[in-house]
């Protein structure tokens, strides 16, 4: 079942299958499965959607023997693999293994503009530090058993994708030409990491995402809004859904404000009238209104 919901066709071999078992949970958009394997063989489901991921797996105990391209290789415990099912191939399990494997969806790599296809099997190098300090993180998250929080998983499967490209391409490689894309998703990112900070500026997000103002300034027009008025949406639609957490319980504009990086209240009120047409303090109203019990989780956003 697990096997089958990543895309994999399973066939059984000579020997006993006993004890096998699968376990698959997510991180924000990627996906892993946590298996205990023995005398099967797995390939790609045609027509199933795989083509559109890539595969990362991990040997923690027992050996997997994977065919792709005229290439037939074994691994052992401790190393990994990046596959492309764009290209049919075949893994097999001929002892008990247990198998960490991740799917990682193309275009979350394509957003940061690492390598989303592969011509054949990659094979990191495991006695380089941070191929194996990833190897290290996928064991981690994997051994937590998808007992944290959906909101941690998120937050943890953006850490993965962010040093993803560690193990698909060449570590010695420090300089990648980035697509427009690629540059709008990461100046994106980074506001969203620094969307409190009142001193968010427009150098700040070119020095971090290393562009130049004029060229992000491009790409956020051609998005839609200029780039510090996308800052403004962003600080607003934080404080709005701020407002609606907090329902009837005692809220402070003033906090609100400043964590959502505006310089004063004042400047707050007003940009937040002017994109919602109503005062935060009619805001928090309006929800202890619709939802005098305090559940303000279904609140719609057309109260704001």
């Amino acid at each position: 079942m697990a096997a089958r919901a990543l895309g994999l066709h399973c066939e059984f071999g000579h020997g006993a299958p006993e004890g096998s078992s699968a376990r698959t949970w997510n991180f924000g958009r990627l996906d892993l499965l946590d298996a205990e394997l023995a005398h099967q063989s797995f390939t790609p489901i045609a027509d199933s959607g795989g083509e559109h991921h890539l595969f990362l797996k991990l040997i923690k105990r027992g050996e997997m023997v994977l065919e792709q391209g005229g290439q037939v290789r074994r691994f052992q415990p401790g190393e990994i693999v990046l596959v492309d099912p764009i290209k049919p191939y075949r893994h097999r399990f001929t002892e008990p293994t247990q198998l960490i494997a991740m799917r990682i969806p193309k275009q979350s790599l394509k957003e940061r503009g690492f390598r989303h296809h592969l011509r054949s099997m990659v094979v990191p190098d495991m006695a380089a530090a941070d191929v194996r300090a990833i190897g290290d993180l996928v064991l981690c998250f994997a051994g937590q058993s998808g007992a944290t929080s959906l909101a941690m998983r998120r937050r943890q499967g953006a850490q993965l994708l962010d040093v993803i490209d560690l193990v698909i391409d060449d570590p010695s490689v420090l300089t990648r030409a980035r697509s427009g894309d690629a540059t709008l998703f990461r100046a994106k990112r980074f506001i969203a990491q620094n969307l409190r900070n009142v001193d968010l500026t427009a150098t700040l997000i070119a020095s971090g995402v290393c562009a130049s103002e004029a060229h992000l300034n491009r790409l956020f027009k051609a998005d839609g809004h200029s780039l510090m008025r996308y800052v403004w949406y962003r600080r607003l639609e934080l404080a709005a859904d701020l407002l609606k957490r907090k329902g009837k319980s005692q809220v402070q504009i003033q906090e609100i404000a400043f964590r959502c990086g505006f310089s004063t209240p004042a400047h707050f009120s007003r940009s937040f009238k002017e994109r919602y047409g109503v005062a935060p303090r009619e805001a928090i109203a309006a929800v202890a209104l619709q939802h005098p019990d305090g559940d303000v989780e279904s609140t719609p956003a057309e109260l704001l």
